[in-house]
């Protein structure tokens, strides 16, 4: 008896290591896909834009001249491969990055289905950090790139990104709805508690009062 339970102790340890394993692999799997794809769709977006303005690439070209030449004044000329290319690779990279956090915050939210606020929370320190970091090199780079194009890929990026994993995992919206519900119920039914302490003050000694008075 002995015997057979070390046995299967045994066995059980490579099987649970092997589920770590993949469960990790899916994490990364999942955000490099959802990384690639909110990154191709917002390039999408900006070549479309540039295209329509008869400037194609103008976007990549000119951020990427702002992060690795330290361009100021926006004077950039016809798009050329090397800043288009090295904007490319960072713009994906970061994407990718948020993916795996996004992966990471989804694959915790399996448990505790609130926890998908906190992907929003990501994408937002994520654009907030973007967006200081093109001020930073210049303050007026925002405007050249044009707030409304900036808040139109934002919501794309939104849409592709949560999109997937929603297809990814169909349970964890109903399960946030359902959850974010019983969480306002808990709320509503439990009324602020208010603990009272009752301070006795010390007696008042007859000969620790002065006379004369």
């Amino acid at each position: 008896m002995k015997l057979t339970t070390m046995m299967a102790t045994k066995g059980a340890a490579p099987k649970l290591h092997y589920n770590r394993f993949e469960w990790w692999m899916s994490i990364i799997r999942e955000g490099v896909v959802a990384g690639t794809l909110g990154g191709a769709v917002v390039a999408l977006w900006y070549l479309v834009c540039d295209s329509v303005a008869g400037r194609p690439f103008h976007t990549p070209a000119l951020l990427g001249a702002i992060f690795f030449d330290g361009l100021h004044g926006h004077d950039v000329g016809a798009a050329t491969l090397a800043p288009v290319a090295s904007f490319t690779v960072l713009h994906f990279a970061a994407f990718i990055a948020f993916g795996l956090a996004s992966a990471f915050v989804i694959a915790a939210a399996e448990r505790e289905p609130l926890l998908v606020l906190g992907a929003l929370m990501v994408y937002a320190c994520y654009e907030v950090c973007f967006l200081a970091f093109v001020t930073a090199l210049d303050a007026s780079a925002l405007g050249a790139l044009g707030l409304w194009k900036i808040a139109v890929a934002n919501a794309i990026t939104l849409a592709t990104v949560f999109g997937y994993f929603q297809y990814r995992h169909p349970q964890i919206l109903p399960r946030f709805v359902e959850r974010w519900g019983k969480f306002d119920a808990e709320t509503i039914a439990s009324p602020p508690v208010l603990a009272a302490r009752v301070i006795q003050l010390p007696e008042l000694r007859s000969s620790a009062i002065p006379a004369g008075k």
